[in-house]
Formats: structure tokens, sequence, C-alpha cells
């Protein structure tokens, strides 16, 4: 008809770029996940173990779909920013150094103890595929965990424990020499619209 488009979604690929793309559904998935953190709170605070557990998995689905999300751009990447670190080095032992510098900068700076947080910690995080699905996953699953054997204990949340449990796991990551894709993989549309119809459509009708 005329004065009317008809866009196609190849139409619509070609015209929003695609490290936009991601990022917006990567800041609305964010907001989401704030709200799914609080629900699991929440459901602590009203001693539903139950409540917290199934919050608790939505959460962690959620950061692992956004992992893949990041994956498809090569501006959301962990790999590029550890591999130009390391290409700084003239040899082996500075290699290891300048990774483990890299790695703390994103993360925690080492100026903890086995149960004291270096308060530098998290000011230069990022949303970067790698960094969700390895670290901050695996960091929110043990905080998660000691919220719900808090519960089924019936015994107050064991602060200290859980401290060193995620600073263990700083510690290792920060560490560790695994690598990381430097190049993108998968469709940005694609997984952009899957994402929003599983979880921003209708977030009342998602469960897993």
């Amino acid at each position: 008809m005329p004065g009317i488009y008809y866009i196609t979604q190849f139409t619509i690929a070609q015209m929003v770029p695609m490290y936009d793309l991601v990022d917006l559904t990567r800041q609305a998935l964010a907001k989401y996940a704030n709200q799914l953190f609080i629900q699991v709170i929440e459901a602590y605070q009203l001693d539903d173990v139950h409540g917290v557990a199934h919050y608790s998995q939505k959460f962690l689905g959620l950061v692992e779909d956004m992992d893949t999300l990041l994956a498809c751009h090569n501006g959301f990447l962990l790999g590029p920013w550890l591999e130009s670190a390391k290409q700084l080095a003239q040899d082996r032992e500075q290699k290891k150094q300048y990774e483990w510098n890299a790695r703390t900068q994103i993360t925690m700076w080492f100026d903890n103890t086995e149960e004291e947080a270096s308060l530098l910690r998290d000011y230069g995080n990022k949303y970067w595929s790698g960094l969700l699905r390895d670290y901050y996953g695996p960091r929110a699953a043990i905080y998660f965990k000691f919220l719900t054997e808090s519960l089924e204990k019936g015994d107050n949340f064991r602060m200290k424990d859980w401290r060193k449990e995620w600073i263990k796991l700083t510690n290792d990551w920060q560490s560790s020499t695994n690598l990381y894709p430097v190049q993108s993989n998968g469709d940005a549309f694609d997984t952009s619209k899957l994402l929003y119809n599983k979880y921003l459509k209708d977030p009342d009708t998602y469960d897993h």
C-alpha cells in the first residue's frame, strides 16, 4: 500500500548497528536480573526456601543466556582483553603476570585476605562473554547456595564462610590461564529476539 513501509527482519538487521542491539538487549536483561535478585532476597526474608531456589535458578539461567548474547559481538568478549595484555609480554613469566593483572583489574584487586574482600572490587566490572559465565555466574551461585543452606538448616547466614568461598573463587579465576574466544560467535539479531521473547515480552509468564 502507498505510504506504508514493510520492514523485514533483514532490513532491521541492516539498519541497527549490531553493537547497539546487543548493548540495548544486555541493558534490558540486566534490569530484569536485578528484579530476579530482589525476588531471591524477598523469598529469603520470608523463609521461603522454594522461592529462593526458584528465583536463583531463573537468575543463573539468565546469566548464561546473557553470556550467549554477548558472545555475538566482538565488542563484548573477554578474550581480546586478555590476549592484548599477554601480547605485551617479552617472556613466559611476564605473560603470566600480565594476564593475572588483566584478570585482577576487572574483578578484585589482591589486597584481600581469606575472609575479607578487597574494597577495590567490581569497580572495573565488565559485561563480557566469558566473564559472566565463568566468574559472575559462579559467584552468584555461591551466594544463593549459602542462602538456601541457611533456610534448610534454620541457621543464620554464614557470612564468614560465604566470603571465604567467593574470595577463593575470585583468586582461582585470576590465577587461571584458560583461553577465551577473540572472535564473536552467533547471530546478534536472532539471539536478541529470542531472549526478548523469553524474558522481556511477558516476564510474568516466564518459568524454568
